[in-house]
């Protein structure tokens, strides 16, 4: 059965999603890592941890990601904010399981909260934004359906 006009504009913006936002930080993180000569259990340098941690990382981040549709509305203004704060939050997770040595403490469930939070304000506004600024994608988005 082919797929509805809204169907397709959303598989359209949600394939493009993790693609567009998501960026290795793993260098960053080791950087930071090393400024602040951070350690991690048995005293290896944390930096070691942080290098090549981008796809467990994002795996981690992005396991229990599930898209919805209901909170998203046309946005205007762009969404650097939403990703500053995603990628943000992504840094601190990798130093926290970094300096924790990969281990689940309180401070890594923390980190990994609240990079999980941060992923699903960036898909609300960023998935708002496809649809504002491309009108082929306009259809994803149902906030003025009912004036339609």
């Amino acid at each position: 059965m082919p797929q509805s006009p809204r169907d397709a504009a959303r598989a359209d913006i949600l394939s493009r999603f993790l693609p567009s936002v998501d960026r290795d930080v793993s260098g960053l993180a080791a950087a930071h890592c090393e400024e602040r000569r951070l350690t991690a259990p048995g005293g290896f340098p944390a930096t070691t941890l942080c290098l090549g941690s981008h796809v467990a990382v994002t795996r981690l981040i992005w396991e229990t990601f599930a898209p919805g549709w209901d909170d998203v509305v046309y946005v205007y203004d762009g969404t650097r904010g939403e990703q500053t704060r995603y990628l943000g939050a992504k840094l601190h997770l990798t130093v926290a399981l970094a300096v924790s040595g990969d281990e689940p403490t309180p401070g890594v469930q923390a980190a990994l909260e609240a990079a999980r939070r941060a992923l699903s304000e960036l898909w609300r506004v960023w998935a708002g934004y496809q649809a504002t600024t491309t009108d082929a994608l306009s259809l994803a988005v149902t906030e003025f359906e009912d004036v339609r």
